[in-house]
């Protein structure tokens, strides 16, 4: 079977500077049969030395794509900040043109991959090729959540974006009723409210595959667990990292006896500035070279995610990295865990620090917790397993 891809990102092992982790992992560990060529816009930048490795690692040509003439323009924030607010369209989705669409159809392929679904107009463009569009999130689905949090309801710049964003989410996701065209999703609500909002029946979920594995022996009989929050204090997060607070502090000196905590992230000041000002001791960085490395440096993560859809990746490295992962519905959502089993996932934020004082008193439970929770990814999200049921599922 041949495939050729069309991305935005080049792939590479891990998400630099994009969403290019996903798009490496199904392609490394596809069937022997399905033969790539990758054509990139590369959005992430990934120099020509790099280009060249991660194609052998692929066993696939990567054929770099220019941006139309007419998009440097927006090079411009200004402009790109009215395309944003203006344009029917994110920029990306205008790309697609006739000359690149005679070039893909020369390659005479089984399937095209678009990947993200910047370019899904190359299907219209192509009417009788067939296409595959990964979507990985529902865009109406990410703004009707997003309504939900404090920081739309309560700023009016941020519910204007919202209502702006969710219009061009309707407005590109309702093109994909084509023939020629499945759509990927990563999350199973996102593939429901799809097919409920716009009443299409092209769409499938496949589990996001993991990424990196580290080696690392999960202890918890030891005087101090390790505890990592990890990501950024943004809108993702603000709502759940604002309940979980109060009672970190409040429980300070009992939780210090059991646990010493990280914050790893950029955004992270105000919540830094906030623990220090009570007492509340906790190391803090905005960066590390590498972040699995450091993830199992930890026993624990907390995932205080107030909304959000598809899968969450950083959730998902650090339960197959072996660490018990404390968050929202939202933080499991489409990962194949289950609370009190092979996670923790608390009703509430303000839990979250009676949650951490019982692991504290039971640490063999939780250490078996984490070591199921480990297990389930590795097998589920294997991406040996995902890659072979994505090509099985678009490649008919």
């Amino acid at each position: 079977m041949k495939v050729v891809v069309v991305t935005g990102y080049t792939p590479t092992p891990e998400n630099t500077r994009g969403i290019s982790g996903l798009l490496y992992a199904i392609l490394r560990y596809r069937p022997n049969e399905v033969n790539i060529k990758d054509y990139s816009y590369n959005f992430n930048r990934i120099e020509e030395n790099e280009r060249i490795r991660i194609s052998q690692d692929l066993d696939s040509e990567i054929i770099y794509v220019k941006k139309p003439k007419w998009t440097k323009i927006f090079n411009n924030v200004w402009m790109r900040r009215f395309v944003k607010f203006f344009a029917k369209n994110h920029l990306e989705c205008y790309m697609p043109n006739k000359k690149i669409a005679n070039q893909l159809q020369q390659e005479k392929a089984d399937v095209i991959w678009i990947y993200p679904y910047f370019f899904y107009r190359y299907a219209k463009l192509m009417p009788n090729q067939q296409f595959v569009v990964t979507a990985c999130d529902c865009e109406a689905l990410i703004n009707v959540r997003k309504f939900q949090t404090k920081k739309c309801l309560m700023d009016k710049k941020a519910l204007r974006h919202t209502y702006i964003m969710l219009k061009k989410g309707l407005r590109f996701e309702s093109e994909w009723n084509r023939p020629n065209l499945q759509v990927h999703f990563v999350g199973e609500e996102d593939k429901s409210f799809y097919e409920r909002i716009y009443g299409y029946h092209n769409a499938y979920f496949i589990r996001h595959p993991h990424y990196s594995l580290l080696d690392k022996g999960i202890n918890f009989n030891k005087p101090k667990l390790k505890v990592i929050i990890t990501g950024g204090y943004d809108i993702y997060t603000e709502d759940d990292v604002d309940l979980m607070l109060p009672n970190l502090i409040k429980n300070n000196q009992e939780l210090h006896e059991h646990f010493e905590f990280t914050i790893l992230g950029k955004t992270w000041e105000p919540v830094r500035r906030k623990l220090e000002e009570n007492g509340f001791e906790c190391q803090y960085k905005t960066w590390v070279e590498d972040y699995a490395e450091e993830l199992v440096q930890h026993d624990i993560q907390i995932a205080p995610i107030s909304y959000g859809t598809g899968t969450k990746g950083k959730v998902l490295s650090a339960l197959a990295n072996g660490l018990l992962v404390v968050g929202s519905r939202y933080a499991f959502e489409n990962i194949a865990v289950a609370t009190q089993k092979s996670c923790v996932q608390y009703q509430n934020a303000a839990d979250v620090a009676k949650i951490l004082l019982e692991i504290a008193c039971e640490k063999d439970k939780y250490q078996a917790i984490a070591e199921k929770g480990r297990a389930q990814v590795r097998y589920y999200h294997d991406p040996e397993r995902i890659s072979k049921e994505f090509f099985e599922t678009y490649g008919k």
